[in-house]
């Protein structure tokens, strides 16, 4: 005659074993995170990119697998951190709005108009974003034309970060020097001129690179790259000069 607790026992065990798998699976993934985190604050992008391939190959969650596209972007390998984003964005299709590193990968992937439609919808969630026009605007020239760039240019009003108002008007206008006069009003030295300086190198050759004047282009983000600091936007930085070189 069959054991009812003996039969409940074995019905049980699938789901035993998948949850108990399901745990061991997010605690790796947990710890490659943070190898990956680690890795990237020490601008190790070789550990980073190994931690987040660990990730890749069984993301226990959607969002592990966000941290994977995330690492891989941050460490130069954008065919791979798109596949990742995309496959993201199949669970999670509303989140598209707010996929920003996406349109990036998309840029340093060569697939411009694909960029361009991702910052134009990252727009309707963070409308005062230049950064986002920014990006938009070469996404378009590339894909266009730099005119074309300047029609579609998109609004992004008061953005107060420094210098990102005077980005906003030199890609409306073409004259960088208000960028330039923007990064020198700070004190020498002070974490608000670092700031200033690395963000208005790296769009001031994001503009040139726009333009197709490469030469300028690499001068300006090779000294973002030299001077990055340790976050998302100083590894695109180097991620973006090392893309210039030929």
């Amino acid at each position: 005659m069959p054991n009812p607790l003996r039969s409940l026992a074995l019905a049980c065990l699938p789901l035993f074993l998948a949850t108990t798998c399901a745990a061991q699976s997010i605690a790796e993934n947990q710890r490659w995170a943070i190898e990956a985190r680690r890795a990237l604050d020490q601008q190790d992008y070789k550990t980073a990119s190994e931690a987040a391939g660990k990730i890749a190959e069984a993301p226990a969650t959607d969002e592990f697998q966000r941290v994977a596209a995330d690492t891989l972007l941050r460490c130069g390998e954008s065919k791979r951190a798109i596949e990742l984003f995309e496959q993201y964005l199949t669970q999670r299709p509303n989140d598209r709005p707010y996929l920003w590193q996406l349109g990036i990968a998309y840029y340093f992937d060569g697939r411009f108009k694909d960029g361009a439609k991702l910052f134009e919808v990252h727009r309707t969630v963070n409308p005062n974003d230049v950064e986002n026009a920014a990006w938009h605007f070469l996404c378009v020239a590339k894909a266009e034309s730099p005119e074309k760039a300047k029609q579609l240019l998109l609004p992004a009003p008061n953005d107060s970060r420094a210098p990102m108002e005077e980005v906003l008007q030199m890609l409306r206008s073409g004259d960088s020097g208000p960028v330039k006069q923007r990064m020198n009003s700070f004190a020498p030295g002070s974490a608000a001129a670092r700031s200033a300086n690395f963000y208005g190198h790296f769009y001031r050759g994001l503009y040139a690179d726009a333009l197709a004047d490469t030469a300028t282009a690499k001068k300006h983000l090779d000294i973002a790259a030299k001077h990055a600091p340790a976050n998302y936007m100083g590894d695109i930085a180097k991620v973006y000069a090392a893309h210039l070189k030929p």
